[in-house]
């Protein structure tokens, strides 16, 4: 820097030279400015070539990356942690793990598209199943919570790598619920869940997940404008509701129930205040699914959040 500020000292007195020469009647030549500053530049450069270091990071850089790469990351701000990483990239840019935890810090700071850049790059150096996950998450938040054509792509990356991975299965599962298949999303929840062992804290908040919205009504819109057409009058919310629960009743009694079916009948009994139906909702779908521990692990947490309603009642 400091061979360059005396270069463009040199220029400038040079042109003044030059521009001052006729006010003065100096004998100068018109090219001799352009000239003289062009070989300045020659020999500055020549000598910055020499003794300079163009591709080193400047002291006061130097020192703030020691300093951070000296620290506890855990006892860093967010940002100090995110330019931690890209100080050790800086040094090594094909460090995959650097790239996936650089990824995560971005995500975690709501800078997605630069983290999907990060997980793409680990990517392509080593493709980890923890990392395909967590591109997939990324691609959800960046989305708003919608389970991507691209998302699922990443998950089923993961899942193909690690079967065990609890989250890429959750992720599919919540893209087979968005898209009105909740057949095929219960096949991931509850294949999850089987493999999780009971105090981990996955299985907990993954079968609140899944009965939670397997428990919501499936509202047909096109069936209730249908019924509403064909009648002469107009069917009532209460009506409809009547009508579902003895939809439901029915395939459950004909031992016919999906999973949905039997949480959302709980759900449904629960909150018109019929407690005892409601609980016998819940004691034949543990028949009906006994020997499924998947299944089981969402039917109890259904179970706790009825018995929960109750004592608040």
């Amino acid at each position: 820097m400091i061979v360059l500020g005396m270069a463009a000292a040199l220029i400038g007195a040079f042109a003044a030279i030059f521009v001052l020469a006729p006010i003065r009647g100096a004998g100068i030549p018109k090219w001799a400015g352009p000239v003289g500053a062009a070989c300045l530049l020659l020999i500055t450069g020549g000598v910055y070539w020499i003794g300079g270091s163009p591709n080193q990071a400047g002291a006061p850089y130097q020192q703030a990356a020691a300093e951070r790469r000296e620290s506890d990351p855990a006892e860093l701000e967010p940002a100090a942690r995110i330019e931690r990483l890209r100080d050790i990239l800086r040094e090594n840019d094909t460090d995959a793990e650097a790239w996936g935890l650089l990824g995560r810090e971005l995500a975690r700071s709501e800078q997605e598209i630069e983290a999907i850049r990060a997980f793409q790059r680990a990517l392509t150096l080593d493709p980890q199943a923890r990392t395909f996950s967590d591109l997939g998450q990324t691609l959800i938040n960046l989305n708003e919570g919608e389970v991507t054509a691209d998302a699922r792509s990443a998950f089923e990356a993961a899942l193909a790598r690690n079967p065990d991975l609890p989250e890429a299965g959750f992720f599919l599962g919540l893209g087979a619920y968005q898209d009105g298949d909740r057949a095929r999303a219960v096949q991931h929840w509850t294949a999850v869940l089987a493999r999780l062992e009971a105090g981990n804290p996955f299985r907990e908040i993954i079968a609140r997940q899944a009965a939670d919205l397997l428990s919501r009504p499936d509202v047909d819109s096109i069936a209730v404008t249908a019924a509403q057409q064909d009648g002469d009058m107009e069917v009532t919310p209460q009506e409809r509701i009547a009508g579902m629960v003895a939809r439901l009743s029915d395939r459950v009694a004909r031992g016919e129930g999906s999973l949905s079916d039997y949480l959302v009948l709980m759900r449904v009994r629960a909150m018109m205040g019929e407690t005892e139906l409601a609980r016998e909702a819940v004691e034949s779908a543990r028949t009906r699914f006994a020997g499924d521990e998947g299944a089981l692990a969402i039917v109890s947490v259904a179970d706790a959040a009825l018995a929960a309603r109750g004592g608040e009642n």
